[in-house]
C-alpha cells in the first residue's frame, strides 16, 4: 500500500511540475534582458514584457533572448565612453 502512494505521488510530480514551468523574456531598465519564472503584469514602469512568448523550459527562453534582444546590446557596445570625440 505505501509503494502504491509512493508510486501515484512520483507520477503526480513527474507529470505536474513541467506543466506548471513557464518563463518569459522582460527588458529591465538598463536595456538588458532577462529571462524571468514571474508573468510580468506591466505594473512596473522599470520591466517590459519582450515578445508574447511563453517558453516552457529556461533554455528556450534564453534562446529567446540571444533571437530578440541581439539589438540592444549593438546599442550598448555603440555608446563606448572610451571613445569620445
Amino acid at each position: 500500500m505505501t509503494s502504491r502512494i509512493l508510486l501515484i505521488v512520483v507520477l503526480l510530480f513527474a507529470f505536474a511540475d513541467p506543466a506548471l514551468a513557464k518563463w518569459w523574456i522582460v527588458r529591465a531598465s538598463d536595456e538588458t534582458c532577462l529571462v524571468v519564472d514571474i508573468e510580468p503584469k506591466g505594473r512596473d514602469k522599470a520591466v517590459t514584457k519582450v515578445g508574447n512568448d511563453v517558453y516552457e523550459t529556461s533554455e528556450q527562453a534564453e534562446a529567446g533572448v540571444k533571437r530578440l534582444c541581439k539589438e540592444s546590446k549593438g546599442k550598448d557596445q555603440s555608446r563606448d565612453p572610451g571613445n569620445a570625440e
